[in-house]
This record gives structure tokens, sequence and C-alpha cells, in this order.
């Protein structure tokens, strides 16, 4: 064998099959490159992308946590729109319909006017089902120029095959990797070393054409002149690559395996010295195993040395040193959850706890947190919680949100216990800290108005500033569109429940700055709307409008348009009713408050499913799908209520029927008045359905004797299209004359605009047609062309295409771009 006198061990070589199948990845909306670790499918994609003129979006995966998962992907976008980026994060892992339409929308928005490719590196390590739902639904909606690039060692996309045969998906395995022996030889003459044929061949028998493999021998040969055969790997590594290193690169490599990527900031705070930049410029001279980004600006370890290092820490006494500084790291830089991974690794509680201080509690209401709340929790010395009594109040809230009642007592005594024994808390802050105890305690008496302002006016006379352990940015309803719906506990008492909630927010607001400012006016002019006072309904929900805009209190400002939309029904104004929507769909969207999409679905499941338009009811909703984390208890009885009346219109009586008592149930719990009134009477109207009279009008009568006493109307009468004959039958037979007269009073004009209303807009005949123009404008977006595209195809401004879309998607009935893409081609 003759060698070359110079040896370029960091040549890189791509067989000619490799690069023909990479040259197809743009014909394609998703592509999966799938091979074993080593086989080089991190650089040939990089590789390959840098030739392309892309832009390219690289997103490494480090585990399972779906939180940093979603952080990582909402950042990607952070180059191209900050704004975007920042509302990807607020939304949270899309884990539903709703979130997932919503993600989408963001991402369309974007307008990418250049192939994008969106990398997930490593994307095994996810290894969740609902990271694949996701990518599966993002690929399927065929977003205008992106791209999406899996590489993973293996894949389990539970749609795959069908993603094949639909021609979304193009999958390049591992035989692409292998590099036969023509290719071995081309491969180690470009790293200065000639090979015999028979030499290229015995490569190949003992590497199977594992590149890694080939790479590790050829840096034994250039040491030692002779290839080895050493079947293990990690002894190839330790001896080609780990073992020439001087101690201190030894040690400096140890300190940052935690990381697959990493800054020079980073290395500089893991390694504590200033060489750090003089060791990783050798480290990368060196070997092709870690290799720096100029895009990004980060250094990237190779799978398979970071696992050797890995393995090389394990039993080490500086492992722990090593986790602990990483958790400092995170901690600096705001990523509290990861640095609890951390502290809790090495079983530093104490800095553990002081991270969850700082975070407050951002995050609690997270089901997916829950187990790492509780082990945290028990797994924490005693004495280390003593010292942290903030920290102990985020247990506890954490625990009432996760109805762990015995926990919750428990952190409580510790507390109470806690702040008793500690001599170093002066008056002051020992007021300040029962003052919060108070805050926490009033989330048990939900949904008592006056056992809560109790605890709110403990509260305020202990505390002298706003609260610092409550999330203040969290929804002040829980997702739930009406505050009568929360607070409307006791028949016959409803006039009483508003006179308690006006006198007791105050106290409440003084102690959390102003959060749910105008919940109290809602809950007024909700009453006055359910009595059929529409004139008061309306001056009142305007206050309440006010109250919540001036105090950044979004989720108060969706239950006072929610309000205006249903009077708006009232009048007939459908054209209002389509406007509050989008008012609601750009207060959140202007202010990156995307969780409260499903709040508005409700709103909207709501009204259509009075006006009986079953295509237009989120599918979420219609189909009853109310697993989705994101759904905090109060919330249920209230989507309870629309699906009911989905079922209704569904003529899915029976199914109504046997979900009424779990309807009731979970309506019983706080207790909530409306959730058991709308259940009675849906029971009236499918027993009627199905000819059970003496069924139906028992219902009836439930229903009306927990509304009379409140002259809660408006339930009966959205709903008189199906129970009008049976409250005809009890007025003949004496009962509730008076209140029956008024509500088929109410039902008259009702019924006049909701059939108007339908008539004008959803009727077949004059259902709405595309103008020339925005015919044109559909067909462009429907072909994928961006709002600049289409702007400059058809000499108009990108605004006018935005408001156009806005009216074609309204007369379409369709959300998305890819929605559009389907019901225009019908359409057509």
């Amino acid at each position: 064998m003759s060698i070359a006198k110079r040896y370029n061990q960091k040549a890189l070589f791509f067989s000619v099959i490799l690069k023909e199948r990479f040259e197809r990845i743009f014909e394609y909306p998703l592509t999966i490159v799938e091979a074993p670790m080593g086989y080089g499918k991190t650089t040939a994609v990089r590789e390959f992308l840098n030739n392309t003129g892309a832009n390219v979006l690289w997103q490494r995966v480090y585990g399972s946590s779906l939180d940093s998962f979603w952080h990582g992907f909402s950042r990607l976008f952070a180059e191209l729109d900050d704004f975007l980026s920042r509302n990807l994060e607020q939304l949270g892992f899309p884990d539903d319909s709703i979130s997932r339409l919503e993600a989408l929308r963001l991402i369309e928005d974007l307008e990418m006017t250049v192939k994008t490719v969106l990398v997930i590196d490593d994307y095994h390590l996810i290894d969740n089902f609902l990271v694949n739902s996701f990518i599966e639904f993002l690929v399927e909606s065929e977003v205008a120029n992106l791209h999406v690039i899996l590489t993973a060692r293996y894949t389990e996309l539970q749609g795959l095959d069908e993603l094949k045969l639909k021609g979304y998906l193009y999958h390049i395995t591992k035989q692409t990797f292998e590099l036969m022996p023509k290719d071995i030889a081309g491969y180690y003459r470009l790293c200065g070393i000639r090979l015999k044929t028979f030499e290229a061949e015995e490569l190949y028998s003992l590497t199977e054409g594992w590149i890694s493999a080939l790479y590790l021998l050829m840096l034994n040969y250039i040491e030692e002149g002779s290839f080895r055969t050493i079947t293990n790997i990690y002894n190839l590594v330790e001896k080609a690559v780990y073992a020439p290193f001087a101690e201190e690169v030894k040690a400096f490599l140890l300190t940052l395996c935690l990381f697959d990527s990493f800054t020079l900031e980073q290395a500089i705070h893991m390694w504590q010295k200033e060489n750090a930049g003089l060791i990783l410029t050798e480290i990368t001279n060196k070997n092709a195993f870690v290799k720096y980004d100029h895009k990004t600006k980060t250094y990237q370890m190779h799978n398979i040395f970071t696992n050797f290092l890995k393995d090389k820490l394990e039993g080490k006494s500086v492992k722990q040193q090593i986790q602990w500084r990483a958790a400092q790291w995170y901690l600096k830089e705001g990523n509290y959850f990861a640095s609890m991974h951390y502290f809790y690794a090495c079983k530093d509680f104490d800095q553990l706890l002081f991270a969850l201080e700082n975070n407050k509690a951002n995050g609690v209401n997270n089901a997916n947190r829950r187990e790492l709340f509780i082990k945290y929790f028990k797994e924490c010395p005693d004495d280390v919680k003593s010292k942290h009594h903030f920290a102990l109040l985020i247990f506890a809230l954490s625990f009432i949100i996760y109805r762990e009642p015995v926990l919750f007592e428990k952190a409580c005594r510790e507390f109470i216990g806690n702040i008793q024994k500690d001599d170093s808390l002066n008056n002051e802050f020992r007021q300040r800290l029962l003052g919060e105890y108070e805050l926490l305690l009033s989330f048990t008496g939900y949904n008592d108005i006056n056992k809560m302002s109790e605890h709110h006016q403990k509260a305020a006379k202990l505390l002298h500033e706003p609260t610092s352990f409550i999330d203040l940015q969290a929804n002040w309803t829980y997702g739930a569109p009406s505050v009568l719906h929360m607070f409307y506990r006791e028949s016959g008492r409803l006039e009483k429940h508003v006179h308690d909630i006006i006198e007791a927010l105050p106290y409440y607001y003084q102690i959390t700055n102003g959060h749910g400012s105008g919940a109290e006016y809602v809950m007024e002019a909700e009453r006055y709307f359910n009595m059929g006072d529409f004139i008061n309904a309306e001056i009142v929900m305007h206050k309440a409008l006010n109250n919540a805009r001036t105090n950044n209190q979004t989720g108060i400002v969706i239950c006072a348009l929610f309000l205006q939309i249903r009077l708006s029904i009232w009048k007939g104004d459908y054209a209002t009713v389509l406007d509050l929507f989008q008012v609601m769909h750009e207060s959140i969207s202007d202010l990156g408050q995307s969780n409260f999409n499903h709040t508005i679905n409700i709103c909207e499941g709501y009204v259509y499913s009075l006006l009986k338009q079953r295509d237009k009811i989120p599918s979420w909703i219609g189909s009853g799908d109310f697993s989705s984390s994101r759904l905090l208890f109060p919330t249920v009885p209230m989507l309870n209520i629309v699906y009911g009346r989905v079922l209704l219109i569904d003529g899915e009586y029976l199914r109504l029927i046997g979900n009424a008592e779990h309807f009731i149930g979970l309506a019983s719990v706080f207790p909530n008045l409306l959730g058991q009134i709308y259940t009675y009477i849906y029971l009236t109207a499918a027993n009627g359905q199905i000819f059970r009279t003496d069924e139906a009008i028992f219902a009836l009568i439930e229903a009306l004797a927990i509304a009379m006493p409140d002259k809660v109307y408006m339930p009966f009468v959205e709903n008189c299209d199906y129970i009008k004959p049976f409250l005809e039958q009890l007025y003949n037979q004496g009962k509730y004359g008076e209140d029956i007269i008024r509500i088929l009073e109410l039902y008259k004009t009702y019924q006049k605009s909701v059939e108007c209303m339908i008539k004008e807009n959803f009727s077949a005949e004059e259902k709405p047609d595309l103008t020339e123009r925005e015919t044109q404008i559909a067909q462009l977006a429907a072909d994928g062309l961006s709002n600049k595209e289409i702007g400059e195809r058809l000499y108009i401004s990108i605004n006018t295409v935005k408001t156009q879309l806005k009216s074609i998607f309204e007369k379409l009935g369709v959300n998305s771009r890819a929605l559009l893409k389907q019901e225009f081609k019908e359409k057509l």
C-alpha cells in the first residue's frame, strides 16, 4: 500500500447514490433520513443544504421533554419573525386539534418567499406520539415553501406508510449511507490514503460501509500504519480520538458532554477557565467529532463521541459538579425547568427550590409536569423545604390544580410549621407570607364567592404589594367564556351572587394588580341578559369591556365579547357576530395570547350550534374530544353545554340521554347551575324527540325549578326550537305560567332573528359567492403562493391580499390555507 505524505482527516465524502437521493428532497414536504448512529446523517444533510440556497432552520433534539422540544421549535423562527416565535412559544406544544390549527396559522402567516427547510435532528430522542401527530399534521397541511427533514436512528410515525402513499414522504434509509468498496477507496483517497482493491473490500467486510468505523480505523492507521480489527466502536473512539488528547483537554471534554451542542460562553461557564476557546480550536482541528457551526455559533459533538464521554463520566466524582454547573447555566438563562432537572440530578434541592421560586407559578397548570412536581416535593428534604417558603406555596398551588388533596394539605402544614419556626423572619415578611397563604387558600373555596373573598380580605390586610407567586397572566376564567357560568351556584340567589362578586373582587384586584378586572360586571350583564333585560345587559357589558381592556385582561374581554355576540344574535345581526369573532381572534393574536383559542372555539361552538351550522362547529367540540391537558376542570361544564346542543342538532338523542347523568355530575362538583339547567333542557328535547313525553316533562320541571327563582330565561329561549310544546303543556297545566309566557314572548323575537340570519347567510341559494378578484386570489393561495407573491402577481398590496383572504375564508368557512386549498378546489 502506498501512502500519501499528508492526511486530510476531516475530508467529507458523499457517494454518488447519496447525492442523487438528496437531490430529490425538495420534491416532498417531508423527508426522513433514517440510519443508526454514526452513518453521517447530520453531516450529509447539513452539507447538502449549505449548497442549495435554502433558508435552513435547524433544531437538535436532546431528550423526550415536550417543553424542551417546543421551546427549541419555537425559537427556530426567531430569526425570521421574533413575534411569531414568541407566539408559538406562548401557545405551548399543540397537543390538540385547535392548538395545532393555531400553530399552523402562525407558521403560514410567516409567508416564506424562498424554500425553507425545517430540520429536526436526532428526532428519535423525542419518542412521543403527540410530536409525531403534529409533524404529520404540519406536513399534510403543505405549507408553501416549507420542507421538513427528520434525521433519526429509527422512526415510529403512526402514518408512515400512508404518508408515502399520499406522496408526502421521501424516505432515505441506512442503505443509502453505506459505503461500498469503491466508495471506501474514494473516501480514503480524499483523506490521503490510497487503498488497493482487496483492502477496500476487507474494510467493507469489516465495517459494512459504516463511515464512523471507517473514520476511526483511518485515524488508527495514521497513528500506527496498519488497520486493526477492533469490533467495539468505543474502543476505537478511545484509542483513535480520546487517548491522544492531553489530560486537560480530556477533562474539558468531560465537562461539556452533557450537551450535544453548546456555545463558547457555555463552554467557559462549564470549564470556568478562559482558555476554553483555545481548547475548542485544538479539538475541532484534530478530529471531525466536534464541529463548529458558523451560522448558529455553536459547537456540536457527534453522538458517538458524546455517548462515549458520558460513559467515561459515569462513576467519576466530578460528575455531580458538572451537573451542578449545567443547572446553574440553565438557571442563568431563565430555563428554569431544565435547571431543576439538573439540580435534581445532583440532588441539590436547595438550588432546585430556588429555581422553582424564580419561575414562580408559571407553567404549573401543565398536566405534563404533574409527576415532576410530586417527585420534587416528596424527595426534597424537610430541612431544605423549611428555608423555601414560596416554593411550598407553589407546590401547594400545583397540588390544587392536579387535584392532589393529600399532598396539598401536607404542603400547607409544612408551610405553616416552617414559618412559625423560622426565627430569621421579621414581622413584616412573616405577614407577607401569611398574606400569600391566604390567597392560596382562596382557591380551595372555588366557586363560593364569599368563602373566597374571606381569604382575599385577609390577604389584602397582610399584603402591601401584589402577590409574587401567582401567574397573573393566567386566564381568570380558566378558559370558560362566561363568569355567570362559573359562579352561579345556588338557585334563588343569583342577584345576591352578583352583589357579592361586585363587593368581593376589589379585594382580589388589590392583591393581584387587577387580575380579572371587569369580571363582576360581566356577571352582572350576563344576569340581565338571561332575564331578557337586553338594554341593561348591553350597558353593563360595555362597562365590563372597558374595565377589562384598561387592565389588559384578555380572558374577561372575550367573556364580554361573547355576551355582545349573543346580544347580536338576539338582534339578528350576523355581520356584527362575524366582526366580534374577528375582534376576539385579533385580541389574542396581537398580544401573543393564543392559549385563549380554546375559549374562542367554545364561543364559536355555542353560536353555530344555535344557528344549526354543524360544519362551522370546531371539530374537537363536535366530537366531544375534551382530552386536552389545556382544558381545566372549571371549563368542562361549559363545554358540555355546547356539546349537548351539538348532540341535539346531530339527532344523537340516545347518546345525549346517556351522557346527561355524567354532564350533571360534572356540573354538580362546585356546583354549576347553568350546566345543570342546560342539561335538563337537553333531556327534555331528546326525550321529546323519541316520544318519551313523561320523561321530557319531568326534566323540564327540573330545569324550571332551578332557573325560575332567578328568572334565568335565555337557556329556554335558545332551545325553544325543541322544547316549546312541552313549555306550552306545562302552561296549560297551570305551572310556571308567568315565566313560561315571558319565555315564549322572548322566543318570538329570537326565532325571527335566528331564522333571518340562517336564511340570509347559510341557505344554499343565498350562500355568498366569491368575487372575480377573490377567485383569483383564492386560486393563487391554493396553489401555494405567499401573500407577497400574490400581491406582486396581481399588482395589489399585501394588506389588500390579507383583507381579501379574510373575506374568502369567511365565505368558504375555512381558517387555514390548507383547508382553503381543499375547499376552493372542491368549489371549482
